[in-house]
This record gives C-alpha cells, structure tokens and sequence, in this order.
C-alpha cells in the first residue's frame, strides 16, 4: 500500500484505508473518499501544497498532510 502522496500525476488507484482522525474521516467519507473507491491523482502542487483528485465526475484538493494519511491500492492503469 502507499499513501496518495506517493503517487504520480495521473495515477489511478483505490482507496483502502483512511487513517485519520474522526471529524476529518467523517468529512471525506461524505465528500465520496471512502474504501473501494476509484480516484485519479490530477495535480500535486509544489511546496507541500494541496493534492487534487478526480473523484467521480467532480474535483478535490485536501491538503498534503491529510493525503499522507489516505491509503490505496496498487495503481490501475
């Protein structure tokens, strides 16, 4: 397993676990991050910045730290 923040720019992959604290796992759950699900790594700002993603048919950024915590499965190209 790695963390999103491994991946590279256009990576397809599964979530597997989300090891974060309760409101903020609570939070991306309901925003669709959740185990099983697809995402694509869209862009991975420099300087720590936030990471984005494709998660269904819409857009999100979380930061880098709470990426670190998010982890998937081996890429599905």
């Amino acid at each position: 397993m790695k963390s999103l923040t491994e991946l590279q720019e256009g990576a397809k992959c599964k979530i597997k676990e989300l090891t974060l604290n309760k409101n903020l796992k609570k939070k991306l759950l309901e925003l669709g991050l959740f185990p099983g699900q697809e995402v694509i790594v869209l862009q991975k700002t420099p300087f720590g910045g936030p990471v984005r993603l494709k998660v269904k048919d819409y857009c999100l950024a979380i930061r880098r730290n709470d990426a670190n915590n998010i982890l998937v499965d081996e890429c599905i190209n």
